[in-house]
């Protein structure tokens, strides 16, 4: 209990200071907070450093680059113990020479050293007790409330805290990051990619030891010709393109330190390193993301809410913007519909997608399954990694460089399964949407327009501080839910109140 209290003061410091960054309204005082918070992150380790290399995302200058290049490492000495034990044997029977670590990381840090037999290897090493601060500090994430956005689109926040739980359980076996690493170096092949031999036989649950491997980081390879740097990109996208559909095993944390490159003038090497958190891909999940591309680029027809579920969207709320997905499907793919380099610099997603679904592009938010946003994460490090060098790439051709003719083939013939929408309440009336308007003193209003039938779920979408007020007017939230079931869904005004410096109007239509 009192390691779960210290763990949780700690949060509760890192939450401050992340509000802080969020209200400050001067650069230079956000960009102070930034790296305040960098720097209670990078002291943390477990899942608050985690978290900070999510926000350092591939970039390299940002204020939380600490995170994934410089974090203090402990020395040495607290760290031969734990190696010891783990081989029952001195280090001396191992080794010959074991070097201070210069790569400290959320769950580890890494040694450089000399096998008796003369090997360059780096060794992962375990910090002791991590498995404890991060089951502590997921105990506190279990008890975080469901607000705002969370709560208004009915996010399974359940099944995300899983995922992570369940991502953050596999990096800290070491054992199976060595069985992912085994797997990926076996499976792929594609030119310029170095996938680093481990020594399984000295590897346990809490130490990873694999070849040494010396390189530079992204930031260097922006200065190299044009030539290797095209040589760079290619090797990333392809690697990115033939591990999601053809192994179905995808390296899913590319923050910075997981990188290395070695300068050769016609063909130069990208290293992959840490295979902890590796993202699996079933084959029809892999087929229904394939079949969204070549629809997008007009190969074949399909059924965008069918093969969205089919990756393992929610169909129920995906059925509010049915009539949308065919449009979100070209925006989502519009790096693959063209046979010409792509400038990922001047694509405006975000823009593009909230100006064709507006407040409902939360339903589309909402129904993604919680793993896919790993894969998310990964596409937008490949962006990044790219804009960071400066290259454009052609998507498609490099796509269908890194993929057999045989899956092309196979996904052209394949059909995503249908998934009929499930509705539990039984509802009827004319109406068609839902609108919610909030005038707030001395801020922008609030305007949410929802499908008619979330008129039942008011109690659970109206904020607490806003149900506050309204059923201080004396209006039932619960007792107009079982009004509306009665009488239907029909176009009528349900609130229009004014409670202190807030008006609120909610109405049918």
């Amino acid at each position: 209990m009192l390691y779960t209290l210290k763990r949780g003061m700690r949060l509760a410091h890192i939450t401050w200071t992340f509000r802080r960054i969020k209200k400050s309204k001067q650069a230079t005082t956000q960009q102070a907070a930034q790296h305040a918070l960098s720097e209670i992150l990078a002291g943390s380790r477990g899942l608050p450093m985690k978290f900070g290399q999510i926000m350092a995302g591939m970039g390299e200058d940002s204020s939380y680059s600490k995170l994934t290049q410089s974090i203090e490492p402990w020395p040495l000495i607290d760290m031969c113990p734990i190696l010891e034990a783990a081989w029952q044997a001195p280090i001396h029977y191992k080794l010959k020479s074991i070097d201070e670590s210069q790569a400290a990381a959320s769950l580890g840090q890494v040694h450089h050293a000399y096998l008796n037999a003369h090997e360059e290897v780096a060794i992962k090493i375990q910090y002791p007790d991590i498995a404890n601060a991060i089951d502590a500090e997921m105990k506190l994430a279990g008890l975080l409330p469901s607000a705002g956005p969370i709560k208004r689109w009915q996010f399974n926040l359940d099944s995300y805290k899983q995922t992570l739980k369940d991502t953050l359980h596999d990096e800290l076996d070491y054992l199976h990051e060595m069985k992912q690493q085994l797997m990926f170096y076996s499976t792929m092949n594609i030119e310029g990619l170095h996938v680093p031999r481990v020594f399984p036989v000295l590897c346990r649950s809490n130490v990873l030891v694999q070849e040494w491997v010396d390189g530079v980081r992204l930031s260097e390879v922006a200065t190299w010709s044009k030539q290797a740097r095209l040589y760079v990109a290619r090797t990333l996208m392809q690697t990115m393109f033939q591990s999601t559909f053809e192994a179905g095993l995808v390296h899913g944390d590319p923050h910075p330190g997981n990188v290395l490159f070695q300068y050769h003038p016609n063909k130069p090497t990208t290293t992959l390193l840490d295979f902890g958190c590796m993202i699996s891909l079933p084959e029809s999940r892999r087929l229904a993301l394939l079949k969204l591309i070549l629809a997008s680029r007009g190969a074949c027809q399909v059924s965008a809410l069918d093969a969205f579920v089919e990756l393992g969207f929610d169909a129920d709320k995906l059925t509010y913007i049915q009539s949308y997905l065919p449009q979100l499907m070209h925006l989502l793919f519009e790096p693959f519909k063209q046979d010409v380099a792509f400038d990922t610099q001047n694509w405006q997603l975000s823009d593009d997608v909230a100006e064709l679904l507006g407040d409902e592009r939360w339903w589309f938010r909402s129904a993604c399954p919680s793993d896919l946003f790993l894969i998310i994460r990964v596409f937008q490090g490949l962006i990044a990694q790219l804009d960071s060098i400066n290259i454009q790439l052609p998507w498609w051709e490099v796509l269908t460089s890194a993929i057999k003719q045989k899956t092309l083939d196979t996904c052209l013939q394949w059909e995503p399964g249908t998934a009929p929408p499930k509705h539990d309440i039984q509802y009827f009336g004319s109406a068609e949407k839902l609108y919610i308007h909030i005038e707030r003193q001395s801020k922008k209003p609030l305007h949410i327009v929802l499908p008619a039938n979330q008129a039942l779920e008011l109690y659970g979408i109206v904020p607490e501080h806003a149900r506050h007020h309204i059923e201080g007017s004396g209006i039932d939230l619960l007792a107009m839910r079982e009004h509306l079931l009665k009488e239907g869904l029909n176009p009528q005004t349900l609130i229009d109140i004014q409670a202190d410096t807030h008006h609120y109007h909610v109405w049918l239509e």
